[in-house]
């Protein structure tokens, strides 16, 4: 991972993953939801909506290639406080080579807290999972498996590529904060913020 504050890969290493990315989205294109990984000045508003000074773990979930992880990380999120959660095992290994100190689980979002039973309180949830292309059990088990496990002042924060719309986590009981829309990014994408 480079130095504290994690920096991620540099030179070669840094251009593997959008070929890796690309790998994935052709082997699974509803699971990845896009063709190339979040912009590092969207990955960037993302973390920053993460409050540092809140106790307790910070869960990623769908972590792709780990531009939201260097973010947060850049943000200040101590990596011994975060915990990634992916379903690739290809991306995990990829994540656990990138970002040794930080914990990375090979899962799926949809079992919830049960994946990190022995991790409480939770400070807040990061999710890149692209709920919009996701069947509507998948979305409706991974909100509520989430849902279930936060107290009133958990943040989770999506994003999303749909200029406007309901979102899943207010369908799962949350209620809808803020929302900022990220114009430089490829498609412009707009970050969301729920709490209890």
């Amino acid at each position: 991972m480079g130095r504290a504050g994690g920096r991620g890969a540099t030179g070669a290493a840094a251009r593997v993953p959008a070929w890796l990315f690309l790998r994935e989205f052709l082997r699974n294109p509803g699971a990845m939801g896009a063709l190339c990984p979040s912009s590092e000045r969207l990955a960037a508003r993302i973390a920053h909506q993460v409050d540092l000074s809140q106790e307790g773990w910070i869960v990623e979930l769908g972590a792709g290639t780990g531009a939201v992880t260097e973010a947060l990380l850049r943000h200040g999120v101590r990596p011994e406080r975060l915990i990634v959660i992916e379903r690739s095992r290809y991306l995990v290994r990829h994540l656990r080579s990138r970002f040794p100190q930080v914990r990375v689980i090979l899962g799926d979002a949809c079992d919830g807290s049960a994946l990190i039973e022995d991790c409480v309180p939770l400070a807040a949830v990061v999710s890149g999972l692209p709920l919009r292309s996701l069947s509507a059990e998948q979305v409706a088990r991974v909100t509520r498996a989430w849902c279930a496990g936060i107290g009133p002042e958990v943040k989770v924060i999506q994003f999303t590529y749909a200029p406007r719309g309901a979102s899943a986590w207010s369908d799962a009981g949350l209620t809808w904060r803020t929302d900022e829309t990220v114009w430089g990014n490829l498609p412009p994408a707009r970050v969301e913020v729920f709490t209890r």
